[in-house]
């Protein structure tokens, strides 16, 4: 006799989550209801001042860019037959990477956080071959838009990208070209001295590299570039011939 789409778990409609580029499908593992989404607190540190009423607040920011806690997700989730083995399989999944791993759900597929599961995985078991579990994992502040992971190839100088959100992005930027040129992104400079074929500008981690490896000190800036909220007008010249940026979009 065929197994039904019940018995296997896999019925339509049931949601899951993705970590670490494995579903929880692949365990019959699914969730109850979203995860909790708490906003992550800003950075902040207060001042009591004797004589005065209220407190000084001071923003830990850089260059007046708030700077965001990390915030922890949980999700209430399920698995049912074949309890003894999904356990430990859920288990190594969750628990064996180390540091963070990108983090997706069903409940909200366009985005994604970077995460580590601090859950001690608790199972309460709810009849013979099924069980509930409650997932935690410590995620850093930003929800990145998956569409904003893709590259965007700019072929002119002049050109405008526009940033949806309401938060300063830091992009990966390839400069193509040859010899030296300049990129402005809004209010940004970058001067790439030596040029050979292509350099990618790291805003993230403010590195400039290419395959033979890092070439940070052939490049002049105050600071890597930001893709401000609204417009951001990228131009170039000298030996610059295109330019391809992954934007990294993010909100709250």
């Amino acid at each position: 006799m065929a197994t039904t789409a019940y018995e296997t778990g896999r019925t339509p409609g049931r949601q899951y989550l993705e970590f670490n580029g494995i579903s929880s499908r692949e365990f019959l593992l699914y969730l109850s209801g979203p995860g909790v989404y708490d906003a992550p607190a800003p950075d902040v540190s207060t001042t009591s001042i004797p004589g005065l009423n209220g407190d000084l607040i001071t923003d830990n920011a850089r260059m007046g860019l708030r700077r965001f806690q990390n915030v922890n997700i949980q999700y209430d989730a399920f698995f049912f037959n074949g309890l003894p083995a999904k356990t430990a399989a859920v288990k190594s999944w969750l628990l064996s990477p180390a540091g963070y791993q990108k983090l997706k759900d069903s409940y909200d597929p366009e985005f994604f956080r970077m995460a580590m599961c601090t859950s001690a995985l608790t199972f309460q078991v709810t009849r013979q071959q099924a069980a509930e579990v409650e997932l935690t994992f410590n995620c850093k502040p930003q929800r990145w838009c998956e569409a904003g992971q893709n590259a965007v190839p700019l072929d002119s100088s002049g050109s405008v990208l526009e940033n949806p959100y309401a938060f300063h992005a830091q992009p990966l930027i390839r400069v193509y070209g040859d010899g030296e040129g300049e990129l402005t992104i809004g209010d940004y400079s970058v001067v790439l001295y030596s040029i050979d074929g292509y350099i990618d500008l790291n805003c993230e981690t403010q590195n400039a590299y290419n395959a033979d490896g890092f070439c940070n000190d052939t490049i002049y800036s105050e600071d890597f570039p930001l893709l401000a909220p609204g417009e951001n007008t990228i131009v170039w010249d000298g030996g610059i011939y295109s330019v391809e940026i992954t934007p990294r979009w993010w909100t709250l």
